[in-house]
């Protein structure tokens, strides 16, 4: 139990990384993006999340060249970032 312990800790800086990822692209991905595809910000949070989540609902998608650029980085960062709880979590029980 120790180790979930320790996990845990690291969880606020998790959440507000994760929080900062997603307002950050949900903001550029708005911008980007013409606005008969991304309505609105609630739009665009809900495209950063289900790219995040690595879902891919498909009943929102980049249209524009900035927006697939932005959206692809995304990808790469999500990745990324959901490895670090992983590696938290595999380093407490070692």
């Amino acid at each position: 139990l120790s180790a979930f312990y320790n996990a845990v800790q690291a969880l606020p800086v998790l959440l507000y990384t994760l929080m900062v990822i997603v307002f950050a692209f949900a903001g550029l991905i708005y911008l980007a993006e013409p606005r008969n595809n991304i309505k609105d910000i609630t739009d665009a949070l809900w495209l950063v999340s289900v790219t995040l989540a690595t879902v891919g609902y498909g009943d929102l998608a980049p249209v524009s060249p900035a927006g697939r650029v932005w959206t692809g980085v995304l990808l790469i960062i999500g990745q990324l970032y959901m490895a670090i709880p992983i590696g938290i979590v595999g380093t407490a029980f070692g």
